[in-house]
């Protein structure tokens, strides 16, 4: 089996990053963002030089900037593409022309080599392709920037499917975080609202998420935990793992074959039964194992020849905790119920303030939001786009959720769609009553209430047991005159932190300031030259950059940078765009 990959140097991850944001740089350029390559300090230059295309004007034409803005982020490679899948679920960011053509992003790239292919197995594995498998295929069954797959047999004749790791594809990706981590923290140190969508813990999020998906071992434990929790369901089939087959870079797994769920006829008999296996399947797999597919899409998910819903690819998945399940389910009986307040305090206890939560305007905005989506027609409720607008208002208010709510919201919507194209007519308000009653008996459950009450009687006997003898440690303390109480003023320690941070700065800035004025002067009067410059410039000029730059970082990376607000800006910009958009999108 492979090794652990050796962690990069520091010279080696700077060389790196250097190297691939002069890559991303030129693809900037080469589809016509010239613009902001310069706005950022990538550098200059026309965009129709070398090859470009012209620059992207999105007023003009704002569906050619969308599919440039596609094309880009696909050649970029796999980070860029998920950066582009994420944000092709955010219409709160990005006009609808962009989401809908970000949402065609296809993760394919053109197949490696059989030669590389072979290399990798081999050197994945420990040994030799044809003393693994009785039959390799050349060709790739499927191609990504991440992995390619490939039909294999096994000696004792068993069918299955390897996937198979880019050679180097780690090294980029490592790089692409590094450089997309500076500016997450760059965003947080100059705008105040990146506090509330901590652009930083969402590239933490991606970290893991693509380390997850480059660490084939954590991939094979998703699948054998799913294989373990479905072993008993009859409709739904989870591929078998060969662990003597797979290792950190290489994976194999039963082959299993099907049609499409595209195939089925929507409104069918056919097509209701698969919608309540997509349902039932997704119930169980939030509110009983707490471990779910984040990205159940129609290629991860198909039909075999025995009629049972097969699911592939868990290199993303979700994980919940018992109290986010509880949480879960306090939100989704309260949502039904119609109770505003119960609604709105679930969403508060789902995530983490920020701040002061006004809890009148709060349940305002949920009502507001429950009444535009739940007065509806049955049929046409978008829970996905009342979701969403959940963890938005959410978000507006300063309460910041855990990402596993968003892989959640996620899941669900892509699922609710697969629902929505089987059974148009499918009441999802009726069914989520039902599942509701079901969630509800097994909360409060005779075993589970018992549970639950002898774990606080446990925890009220520790705490009436500790409290005495605390007590008469105090009481002897103030006695033998040793009992010492402590008075912290938090704000006046900040205060005097601060003033020592700011005259710092500025003795930074007038000596930067005074070398950068003496540079010149010096310039005629050393007589000490190299190459023709004289050494006491040189110093003075170094000097006085490397402390504008010491003073830079320190303002953008200590975390208490002076911050700009966008909230304004937005809202006139959010003003002009809907006003551009009728007029240029009514075709």
């Amino acid at each position: 089996m492979e090794s652990n990959p050796r962690p990069r140097s520091f010279a080696k991850a700077a060389v790196d990053d250097i190297s691939r944001l002069g890559r991303i740089t030129n693809v900037l350029f080469r589809y016509g963002f010239s613009g902001v390559a310069t706005s950022v300090g990538l550098g200059e230059g026309t965009a129709e030089a070398d090859g470009s295309q012209p620059n992207v004007d999105v007023r003009k034409d704002p569906k050619d900037a969308a599919r440039r803005f596609r094309k880009m982020l696909e050649e970029l490679g796999p980070t860029f593409v998920k950066v582009g899948q994420i944000l092709s679920t955010r219409r709160d960011l990005l006009p609808a022309v962009f989401v809908e053509e970000l949402s065609l992003l296809q993760d394919q790239v053109p197949p490696l080599p059989f030669s590389d292919v072979k290399e990798a197995v081999e050197k994945g594995l420990g040994d030799s392709i044809e003393n693994l498998f009785a039959h390799f295929e050349e060709t790739a069954l499927a191609s990504a920037s991440i992995a390619e797959t490939h039909l294999a047999r096994l000696h004792d004749g068993t069918e299955v499917v390897v996937k198979v790791q880019r050679p180097g594809i780690a090294d980029t990706i490592r790089s692409d975080l590094d450089l997309l981590f500076l500016f997450a923290k760059f965003l947080e140190a100059t705008i105040a609202e990146m506090e509330l969508y901590a652009p930083g813990e969402i590239v933490a999020a991606l970290d893991d998420g693509l380390t997850m998906e480059l660490d084939f071992y954590k991939e094979a434990s998703n699948l054998e935990q799913f294989a373990e929790n479905f072993k008993d369901n009859l409709d739904v089939k989870i591929p078998h793992l060969f662990r003597s087959h797979s290792g950190r870079t290489v994976m194999t797994m039963e082959r299993v074959s099907g049609r499409k769920v595209a195939d089925i006829e929507p409104g069918s008999e056919e097509g209701r039964r698969y919608t309540k296996v997509f349902i039932e399947t997704l119930y169980l797999m939030i509110f009983e194992y707490g471990l779910f597919h984040a990205d159940p899409h129609p290629g991860n998910a198909f039909i075999t020849d025995d009629g049972q819903l097969a699911l592939i690819d868990f290199g993303l998945c979700g994980y919940l905790t018992p109290s986010q399940q509880d949480h879960l389910v306090t939100l989704i009986v309260a949502v039904i119920a119609g109770d505003v307040d119960g609604t709105a305090r679930a969403l508060l206890r789902m995530g983490r303030p920020l701040g002061h939560i006004h809890m009148a305007e709060f349940k305002a905005e949920v009502s507001k939001i429950r009444d535009k989506y739940l007065r509806k027609s049955i049929r046409k409720i978008d829970a996905a786009a009342f979701s969403n607008e959940c963890i938005d208002a959410a978000q507006r208010f300063r309460i910041r959720l855990a990402t596993e709510y968003a892989l959640l919201v996620k899941s669900g919507a892509t699922i609710e769609g697969i629902v929505r194209t089987l059974d148009p007519k499918y009441d999802i308000l009726s069914a989520g009553q039902m599942y509701a009653r079901r969630m509800l008996t097994q909360r409060y459950s005779s075993p589970r209430l018992m549970q639950e009450a002898f774990g606080g009687l446990m925890s009220l006997s520790y705490f009436l047991k500790e409290v005495p003898d605390q007590l008469s440690q105090i009481l002897m303390d103030a006695e033998g005159g040793t009992l010492q109480i402590r008075l912290e003023n938090q704000e006046l320690k900040e205060l005097i932190q601060q003033v020592n941070i700011q005259t710092t700065r500025l003795f930074m800035g007038l000596c930067c300031a005074a070398l950068t004025i003496a540079t010149p002067l010096v310039y005629q009067n050393d007589p000490f030259l190299i190459r023709g410059i004289p050494i006491a410039t040189i110093v003075c000029g170094l000097t006085a950059t490397w402390l504008c730059w010491l003073g830079l970082g320190w303002h953008l990376f200590a975390g208490r940078a002076w911050k700009i607000r966008l909230s304004p800006f937005l809202k006139l910009l959010r003003g002009r765009w809907r006003r551009f958009t009728k007029e240029e999108f009514k075709e």
